[in-house]
């Protein structure tokens, strides 16, 4: 089994336990995959891929983040940021990179792929250009304010485990 089918696995478990399975959504089709990847001129990793066909996206604010990103979301705030981007918004933060070697700098790049979304313009993003230091499908913060930091998450297994960590951590309170 990979490590994305092992923590959904465990995710849905989670979901079920709580009552709440008809918060993550059903799988998106390979298809719907392929016009997502055409929409925004990217190739997938293949573990989003993977993650995809399992669920394909969250209820808004059924994710601990707030909501994880159907690939019809996904492709709307990637425009958001695009249409910034190529508008000269972030022109006078070019050179932005908190100092760290992982990324590349800027405030938007159009190799990174939103993931999930906290209502109020941050969320997480899968980075498919990274800096020197960094990899390929590395999970990095992006705050409206203060820009990309990270990566947070060195792929999106770790993303996924990460939030089953706190799905849990909220069972215990």
């Amino acid at each position: 089994m990979s490590e994305i089918s092992a923590v959904w696995e465990r995710i849905e478990v989670w979901y079920e336990a709580q009552g709440q399975t008809e918060t993550l959504k059903p799988g998106a089709s390979p298809e719907a995959i392929a016009q997502a990847e055409k929409d925004m001129g990217l190739t997938f990793p293949p573990e989003l891929r993977e993650s995809l066909l399992r669920h394909d996206g969250s209820a808004d604010g059924g994710w601990p983040t707030g909501e994880l990103l159907s690939l019809e979301r996904m492709v709307d705030e990637r425009k958001v940021w695009m249409d910034l981007l190529q508008d000269g918004t972030f022109d006078d933060n070019a050179d932005h990179n908190e100092g760290s070697e992982a990324l590349q700098p800027g405030w938007w790049n159009p190799a990174w792929i939103p993931l999930d979304a906290d209502g109020g313009g941050n969320g997480a993003v899968i980075d498919l250009n990274p800096g020197p230091q960094g990899t390929v499908g590395q999970v990095i913060d992006m705050d409206h304010e203060v820009g990309p930091s990270g990566p947070e998450y060195p792929s999106l297994a770790a993303y996924l485990e990460a939030m089953l960590g706190q799905f849990s951590e909220g069972d215990e309170e």
